[in-house]
């Protein structure tokens, strides 16, 4: 009995389908109802997305259009463009002009600054230095504060060894004065005289 009914019920609804629509469902199954549906929704999404698209588009081709003209119009027009130029390099514009004397004011902020740098390194150097002195890792005089090396002669000697006979008596007189009376009594001919001679001219 209920066999029966489902049967009618089938029957009703089968009675109610095409033969094109019978004729799809026996070629392609009976889900393809779901795929058409699935198929009919993925070409309208994609449709609605081309137009997102095409809209898009079209925004930045009147965006472009717009800014050609502007382009146009501030080339074309000598006042404009000098306007534009004068904001752009202008106090408030990106790219300020310098004055006379903001520039002088640069130059002299950044050579004293300069000033500073070289002056805490030279005396940053000179410490250094001075401490490696003292704690012993730096060994002698600096080079800028070492004595000049020179072979200077005795005081009254001569570059003839034969004549040096008042070289010899100002060393004897340096060292032991008490036998000056000697060597002078040693004295050679002539000592005297050229000694004289010497003093007068």
């Amino acid at each position: 009995m209920q066999g029966r009914a489902q049967e009618e019920v089938s029957d009703a609804y089968l009675s109610q389908v095409s033969d094109a629509s019978l004729e799809v469902l026996q070629h392609f199954g009976a889900e393809a109802p779901a795929l058409l549906n699935q198929y009919a929704c993925a070409v309208e999404d994609a449709l609605i997305e081309q137009v997102r698209r095409g809209q898009s588009q079209t925004l930045l081709l009147q965006a472009a259009g717009q800014e050609r003209s502007a382009m146009n119009t501030m080339l074309t027009h000598p006042d404009v463009l000098a306007d534009y130029v004068n904001d752009f390099f202008g106090p408030r514009g990106p790219y300020p002009t310098e004055t006379k004397a903001e520039t002088q004011a640069r130059l002299k902020n950044a050579y004293e600054r300069q000033k500073r740098i070289d002056a805490f390194m030279i005396k940053s150097q000179q410490e250094a230095e001075i401490k490696g002195y003292i704690d012993g890792s730096r060994a002698g005089v600096p080079p800028n504060f070492q004595r000049p090396v020179m072979n200077m002669p005795a005081r009254g000697r001569q570059s003839n060894p034969s004549n040096d006979f008042w070289g010899g008596f100002a060393e004897l007189m340096d060292n032991s004065p008490e036998n000056a009376w000697q060597y002078l009594s040693q004295a050679p001919n002539g000592a005297y005289q050229s000694k004289m001679l010497i003093q007068e001219s």
